[in-house]
């Protein structure tokens, strides 16, 4: 069995492209109403965000520890596509070329929008709710 998302020698070309690939697709899905996250899945993102608020960073450790606190659950919800993302993040993030893999900057500036609008979906839902 082989790792398919960081290529060796630090060369994380495939994971960009995955990561750019899957943030395209879910914010089509997104705006077209085909995939609607869900309260764990908008809690995880807004979470994620406020973890990054003071240097907008998504760093290994906190999307760790957003992963972690989805738990196996995050993997079912949204047919995984979130954690999908998540995890492809991750693997750009500790990946220690990352920063300067062509495209990296840009798929990361991507995701992130991507995650604000999955969290701001949240605070319309508490906003419906009152």
């Amino acid at each position: 069995m082989t790792d398919t998302t960081v290529a060796p020698d630090g060369q994380d070309a495939p994971a960009v492209g995955r990561l750019a690939e899957l943030t395209a697709a879910l914010a089509q899905d997104l705006a077209d109403g085909a995939w609607s996250p869900g309260p764990l899945e908008r809690r995880l993102a807004h979470r994620l965000l406020v973890a990054s608020a003071g240097d907008q960073e998504l760093t290994a450790d906190r999307l760790r520890d957003t992963l972690w606190e989805g738990d196996v659950a995050l993997h079912h919800v949204g047919e995984g596509r979130l954690a999908a993302l998540l995890a492809h993040l991750f693997a750009i993030a500790n990946a220690s070329d990352a920063p300067g893999a062509p495209g990296a900057t840009a798929a990361r500036t991507e995701a992130r929008a991507l995650l604000e609008r999955v969290a701001g979906r949240e605070g319309e839902h508490d906003r419906a709710r009152s």
